[in-house]
């Protein structure tokens, strides 16, 4: 196991020579792989990085100590950082699976940054690799979910990938390596023990080589995954363009494609939209515009000619700035940016404020003589819904009320005509708009 550790572990290495850091949990895959890190012919320069999840009490700092102490023993320099991790998936509103991958990772990366390990090294091992795969087939991933676990994802790398769980704890035994059991591993309740502990068994009847097969195939499959992903980025050019911040599919391509399910999970699934989402999105394509779905990231939105997936922001009102400045002479608004409305500040009762636009909300666009209600200006500009939810009004207070200012937010801003420059104007208020 050292020499093919060894091996592996150089191949994904490549011409890295600098430090790297080793993520152990106290368990025994990775209390394995830092024994094989520590006696590697690599002459590795590594620490070990270890994180409390304050999940199992007393169990998780009995882990700590194991690890702190292997550690100390050997020399190896040893961080720990710990989490309240149910508090923080309550917060989030996520799993606690999510939650502790989201920690760790984030802890990881940082600890990198700080002090210049080029690589992660994680414990995954063959077993580990074989339960994503049926754990996504369950889900419903797609090809990608078949992949399984891949041996480096950026900067992380996986060495042990090629050793099966049964093989890892023969070794363990073999060397005397102390190594901890996580006590959640008996708890058929989660999905992936249930996997491990009543369904693979049963696969092992039926292939003593399930492993080895189910590795194999996520090989086969990753190839495959990889000659899509290039089809894909020629079939984007084709089904979507930009506009603004939303990626818009056409409804009018879609159609034509014999394979438009396909390319239409390929396309919303890395959004966060479900296989249930993106079957009921394909169902609304004859059906009037207005229909959204939402993901913890984004809002697909069904408009007239396309789909629009549009990113979810915790703010989507316009931010203005207001500068005031004296008229020049030569001054004329259509030779300055278009990113700023001018207006005659003496029309103005400073400061501006911006708010979301209501029903029933006019104004008077700039060129007319008469108000309008601000939602037939948006049907004359054929925003969807999320355009006009991201739409401002900006406007003004006196002791008369608010009064409309401009509409911002969106692709054409527009000054209300009462505000505008005229010859008598003395000074200009120049609105920015972010």
């Amino acid at each position: 196991m050292q020499r093919a550790f060894d091996t592996t572990l150089a191949r994904l290495l490549g011409d890295w020579r600098g430090p790297v850091l080793l993520a152990v949990s106290g368990g025994v895959d990775s209390m394995t792989m830092l024994y094989l890190a520590r006696h590697s012919s690599l002459n590795l320069d590594f620490a070990v990085a270890h994180v409390n999840f304050s999940l199992r009490p007393g169990d998780c700092d009995k882990d700590q100590a194991l690890v702190h102490h292997t550690c100390q023993q050997a020399g190896i320099p040893f961080y720990t950082r710990r989490f309240d991790t149910a508090a923080y998936a309550s917060e989030k509103g996520i799993s606690i699976e999510m939650a502790a991958r989201e920690l760790r990772y984030g802890w990881f990366s940082s600890l990198m940054e700080e002090h210049g390990y080029g690589h992660l090294l994680v414990a995954h091992n063959q077993n580990d690799s074989a339960e994503t795969m049926m754990l996504n087939l369950l889900r419903g991933t797609g090809l990608r979910g078949l992949c399984g676990i891949r041996e480096t994802n950026g900067n992380i790398i996986r060495p042990m990938l090629g050793f099966s769980r049964a093989d890892i704890e023969a070794f363990a035994t073999e060397n005397n390596i102390s190594f901890r059991e996580d006590s959640t591993n008996s708890d058929v309740e989660i999905s992936r023990n249930r996997l491990r502990r009543n369904v693979f068994p049963e696969f092992e009847k039926i292939n003593p080589s399930i492993l080895n097969t189910l590795s194999s195939e996520a090989g086969h499959f990753a190839q495959a995954e990889a000659v899509l992903d290039e089809l894909l980025a020629e079939k984007r050019s084709t089904l979507c363009k930009y506009e603004g911040d939303a990626e818009c599919i056409s409804i009018k391509a879609l159609i034509r494609e014999p394979h438009r399910d396909y390319w239409m999970f390929r396309l919303l699934a890395p959004c966060g939209f479900t296989p249930a989402q993106i079957e009921s999105a394909l169902a609304a394509i004859d059906a009037q515009s207005g229909k959204e779905f939402l993901s913890a990231t984004h809002r697909l939105l069904k408009d007239r000619e396309c789909f629009k997936i549009y990113p979810l922001s915790d703010s989507t009102l316009p931010h203005i700035e207001v500068t005031v400045f004296d008229r020049t002479g030569d001054f004329d608004p259509r030779k300055h940016p278009s990113d700023v409305l001018y207006a005659d500040a003496d029309t103005l009762n400073l400061p501006l404020q911006v708010r979301p636009w209501r029903s029933g909300d006019r104004f008077r666009p700039l060129g007319m003589q008469t108000s309008r209600l601000v939602s037939d200006f948006f049907t004359d500009l054929k925003l969807d819904l999320e355009q006009k939810r991201r739409a401002g009004i900006v406007y003004f207070e006196d002791s008369y009320g608010e009064h409309v200012t401009a509409v911002a937010g969106i692709s054409s801003p527009r000054l209300d005509d009462r505000h505008k420059i005229t010859p008598s104007t003395k000074r200009i208020a120049a609105i920015s708009l972010k």
